[in-house]
């Protein structure tokens, strides 16, 4: 047996928020390697000429900055990922209740007698039987 799926547009939302954390990784990861390659890359002990020296300070700055982005991407990551994980589950509970309601009361209509039929035998016209003689 199964129920009909409700809340499309919070499937949607929540496969959504599972495909941007991807996204947010992927980005954190890719800027993070950036900031660390780029001063060694870019020349910089070149354009500082006389301060050379600051270039290697630089580099430690960069890695240090790197791994803030790498750590921050990765926060980013789990955050949506984990947001886009509960409203799947609630969706799910939700579906899960209703599939659980459905078979309890098709469970409790399989086990109710059959209604008895309609009894021919009324009471005699005048009254009760049971009432006193002056009333009948």
């Amino acid at each position: 047996m199964t129920v009909p799926k409700r809340f499309e547009v919070l499937r949607f939302m929540g496969a959504l928020f599972k495909v941007f954390a991807w996204i947010t990784l992927i980005l954190a990861i890719l800027s993070a390697i950036g900031i660390v390659l780029l001063p060694q890359i870019g020349g910089l002990s070149e354009l500082l000429g006389p301060y050379a020296g600051l270039a290697a300070a630089a580099g430690a700055g960069a890695i240090v900055t790197g791994l803030l982005v790498l750590l921050g991407g990765l926060l980013n990551f789990v955050m949506l990922y984990a947001l886009g994980e509960i409203i799947l589950l609630q969706i799910a509970v939700e579906e899960n209740t209703r599939l659980t309601a459905a078979l309890l009361l098709k469970m409790h209509q399989d086990t109710l007698p059959e209604p008895a039929a309609p009894s021919a035998a009324y009471p005699p016209p005048g009254g009760f039987a049971n009432e006193p003689a002056p009333y009948r």
